[in-house]
């Protein structure tokens, strides 16, 4: 399956970053959290280090708008639906991812691979949460995410 459109759970520091570089790669993102003010500070902080990638010509401004314009705030994950590749990224509490987990299984397409960037919970227990075993992964990046 072709990837063409990513799903981020959680506009957080981890969150963000990671919205950053799958948009900064040409991919078109839907930033999922539950708060707009959330959303509000991990777009300016997209902006704020994507500038700042200007500034230091590993990037153009044209590319810098380009990567901005791919990202899509959302605050319900129904809008994950189109999505073919979701990371979460929430809180570090499993409760939270639980219920993160639980939603996208019912959310997101079958094929679908649902992604984790916890540190700390296994992937075992939250792909047990799912009808999809099989296409759940962690998948951990390193602070800061466009950096690393």
């Amino acid at each position: 399956m072709d990837i063409k459109r990513v799903g981020v759970v959680g506009a957080g520091t981890m969150g963000n970053g990671i919205a950053h570089v799958f948009a900064r790669s040409g991919y078109e993102v839907v930033l999922c959290d539950v708060e707009q003010s959330f959303l509000d500070r991990a777009l300016e902080t997209i902006a704020k280090n994507l500038e700042r990638e200007v500034a230091k010509y590993k990037i153009t401004a044209k590319e810098k708008s380009a990567a901005l314009k791919r990202i899509e705030p959302a605050l319900r994950r129904t809008k994950l639906a189109d999505c073919d590749f979701v990371v979460e990224a929430a809180t570090e509490k499993f409760e939270v991812k639980a219920d993160i987990f639980r939603d996208l299984d019912k959310v997101c397409r079958p094929q679908v691979t649902l992604a984790s960037n916890t540190s700390s919970i296994s992937i075992t227990r939250l792909a047990a949460l799912t009808g999809r075993a099989d296409k759940v992964i962690g998948m951990h990046f390193f602070n800061p995410v466009p950096v690393m």
